[in-house]
């Protein structure tokens, strides 16, 4: 089921790569936002596990795919929340996540990620880490591949919210979705501080980070629709068009 569902999210932001391409070649400021969407879905396919065992097979079997695919869904966030935060018109909001405050949480999380990979040190392939969830420093490592985008979600919640209801129409609904989703993903490493008392908590996980990702990926299809059709009324030949009509 897993396997599914990340490989449905990942076509959805395959098709979004490809779909905000054209955008990205024309402004550079769309640069970021489509490199972040190119990074999810790489993650997301990571996370199929017929693609994870055969990259990692390829890096030595030793799952420094997982460590990859983290380190991908920590440069998705720093990408994508600052996009976010300019998109709001929170200057205050992008200094936190991409200030001092925020390279930090990045720096640290990453850093201690990354030790606590190598002191466990997984002696083979296996999708999810699950035969070694019962070792505190891979749950440790779980909790740690979340830090980040955790406090980068928990920045930008509360804002896109008051700012779905602000805005009109599809735009609106677009922020709400997202907001939903960024609700989630400070739950994830909770739900991961769960494993420590009872490995079976794994699944409460996934039941919480795979909504986050449909919400937010919803929120952001929606948003690329709105902009298409705001875009699409202000040219001058939509103009004209409404203008015979009336």
């Amino acid at each position: 089921m897993g396997d599914l569902v990340a490989g449905i999210l990942a076509m959805m932001f395959s098709i979004l790569v490809v779909l905000r391409a054209p955008g990205a070649l024309r402004e550079a400021a769309r640069v970021r936002m489509w490199l972040a969407h190119l990074v999810m879905a790489l993650v997301l396919w990571l996370s199929v596990a017929s693609v994870y065992l055969g990259v990692d097979a390829l890096l030595g079997g030793r799952n420094i795919t997982n460590l990859v695919s983290h380190f991908g869904f920590y440069l998705m966030f720093w990408l994508g929340g600052a996009e976010v935060a300019l998109g709001l018109g929170r200057q205050d909001l992008y200094r936190r996540v991409h200030g001092t405050v925020g390279a930090m949480v990045l720096g640290a999380g990453a850093a201690a990620m990354t030790a606590t990979f190598i002191a466990a040190a997984p002696a083979y392939s296996a999708m999810g880490l699950n035969p070694f969830r019962d070792d505190p420093l891979i749950v440790l490592y779980k909790v740690l591949s979340y830090l980040y985008p955790g406090f980068v979600a928990a920045v930008l919640a509360r804002p896109m919210l008051r700012a779905s209801v602000e805005s009109p129409g599809l735009l609106g609904s677009a922020k709400r979705w997202m907001a939903i989703g960024f609700m989630l993903v400070p739950l994830v490493p909770v739900a991961h501080l769960g494993e420590f008392l009872d490995p079976g908590y794994a699944m409460v996980v996934d039941l919480v980070l795979y909504p986050a990702i449909i919400l937010v990926a919803t929120g952001v299809t929606l948003a690329f629709i709105a902009r298409l059709q705001i875009s699409r009324d202000a040219s001058p030949e939509h103009r004209q068009q409404a203008e015979r009509t009336d």
